[in-house]
């Protein structure tokens, strides 16, 4: 089971590598200060709409696929709408803060515990 483990770890950091390399050739150039760029957040939305809690649990790979689409398709939409990008910015936060609310609706944790109840 752990060599099994291990090979998985591997294998994501190859395509995390990968993608790395294609996203600093595709622009020329790569900023790395994180304070200073959006692709932070637009990940973190997606993974919350995936399913999975900011607070711990489990997701799967479909719904995190599904929440990159679904994000994919309104960045998108809001490009051709030509809707400013400052106002994007604010309905992609509207959006994961109403992710993070029913998240926590929907899981709630014990709070003696620290961890999800059963529902």
């Amino acid at each position: 089971m752990r060599p099994i483990l291990v090979l998985q770890y591997v294998i994501a950091g190859v395509i995390s590598f990968l993608a790395g390399i294609v996203t600093a050739t595709s622009v020329a150039a790569m900023n790395t200060r994180v304070v200073n760029s959006n692709m932070i957040y637009d990940v973190i939305l997606v993974v919350v709409l995936g399913g999975v809690g900011l607070s711990g649990g489990r997701g799967s790979v479909r719904n995190v696929l599904v929440g990159t689409l679904l994000i994919g398709i309104l960045i998108n939409g809001m490009t051709i709408m030509d809707i400013q990008y400052t106002v994007q910015n604010v309905i992609k936060s509207l959006i994961l803060l109403a992710a993070i609310i029913s998240d926590s609706i929907l899981n709630p944790r014990d709070e003696q515990t620290g961890q999800q109840g059963d529902i």
